[in-house]
């Protein structure tokens, strides 16, 4: 069931949040968090429910120029992922940039995706969360 919030379907990929850009690049997860901001009436401030899942070209439209930021972050309301070639394409497009990359992810990748998702993302992010 979709709260008020949840109600449209929006086509926001990149948002910002203080000083970071966050990276909005599915809706799809397998866990339903009672923490998680996809279940709350206020979320972030963004509709972030995606009307589609955004293409690689898409993904590097919106971020434009990430200079001006303190961090990209892949965090959305779905599981990074869950669309690897995505994030790692996005990953791999910023490297030009000397900011850093983190990724919050529910740790469930190896398991969703059925192979070791490791070693592709090495050097390619900062940090994971």
């Amino acid at each position: 069931m979709e709260n008020d919030l949840n109600s449209k379907k929006s086509t926001i990929i990149a948002y910002q949040l203080q000083d970071s850009l966050y990276l909005n690049i599915t809706n799809r997860c397998p866990n339903a968090c009672l923490f998680c901001i996809r279940g709350s009436k206020t979320g972030v401030g963004y509709n972030l429910w995606l009307e589609h899942e955004p293409s690689l070209p898409e993904v590097i439209d919106a971020i434009h120029d990430p200079s001006g930021f303190r961090e990209i972050v892949f965090c959305g309301y779905g599981e990074p992922l869950m669309r690897p070639e995505v994030l790692e394409g996005t990953a791999r497009w910023l490297k030009q940039w000397p900011v850093p990359v983190r990724l919050n992810t529910n740790g469930l990748a190896d398991l969703i995706l059925g192979y070791d998702i490791l070693p592709r993302l090495q050097g390619l992010s900062s940090r994971l969360a």
